[in-house]
């Protein structure tokens, strides 16, 4: 009989180990899906989600696996972690591929630019992260650790 208590007790200490790890890993995970928020939209953009098209929103969360659109004459200005930032112009395609931590908060690490201009502003902290950001077009792809450029990708006509 005390054989059995002990095994039961062994097993029910496990499960609630098991079950501790699983609610502190949840934040972690949490904060790699979430990269960014939206901070200004001008004209029409939409945010591509999980199949749901949803209209782009001041204070709206960019999720990793968003594809990002904007129409003529609209843009989109993600705000990153220490003011870093992405700016999608006119006729935009941007997608968020993979995501990184960065000081415990979610960054993008890849995104691709499938059409209209990207201005990536990457400060503080990401620029000093240990893995590149990097910009994937159709045709080229660019890595940086740090600094302010412009990209740009027109399909074909």
């Amino acid at each position: 009989m005390q054989k059995q208590s002990r095994s039961t007790f062994v097993g029910l200490a496990a499960l609630l180990a098991l079950a501790t790890a699983l609610m502190v890993a949840e934040p972690a995970a949490y904060a790699q899906d979430t990269v960014g928020t939206i901070t200004e939209v001008s004209g029409t953009a939409n945010v591509l989600r999980g199949g749901s098209n949803l209209a782009a929103a001041k204070q709206m969360p960019i999720q990793l696996h968003d594809r990002i659109t904007t129409q003529a004459g609209s843009s989109v200005m993600i705000g990153l972690i220490d003011n870093s930032s992405l700016h999608l112009g006119e006729n935009g395609i941007l997608t968020i591929d993979d995501s990184m931590l960065v000081n415990g908060v979610g960054a993008p690490r890849q995104v691709g630019l499938l059409g209209g201009e990207l201005h990536a502003v990457i400060n503080g902290a990401m620029r000093g992260s240990s893995t590149t950001f990097e910009v994937h077009t159709p045709n080229a792809v660019g890595a940086v650790r740090g600094t302010d450029f412009k990209i740009s990708y027109e399909g074909p006509h």
